[in-house]
């Protein structure tokens, strides 16, 4: 009887665990709906040959890292 207790707690804690992933996985895909959002217009911009802003440049400069992060997304989202 102890031991079923004991596997009972370990699967709550591993469904907790997956759990908070999920929900960590679904705020960071909403986090790059909101950074794809932007790249369109960023897009639209220089398809339009439209000046961009200093914020829309920084941006730019920061996609390098943005993009690291959205692999290490993937592969946690793989794993789960």
């Amino acid at each position: 009887m102890e031991n079923a207790k004991k596997a009972n707690t370990s699967k709550a804690g591993e469904l907790e665990t997956k759990r908070e992933t999920l929900n960590q996985l679904h705020a960071q895909q909403q986090k790059l709906s909101e950074l794809q959002s932007e790249l369109d217009v960023i897009e639209a911009k220089v398809k339009n040959n439209e000046k961009l802003t200093k914020e829309e440049t920084k941006f730019i400069g920061e996609l390098g890292w943005l993009s690291a992060a959205a692999v290490a997304i993937a592969s946690l989202a793989a794993s789960v």
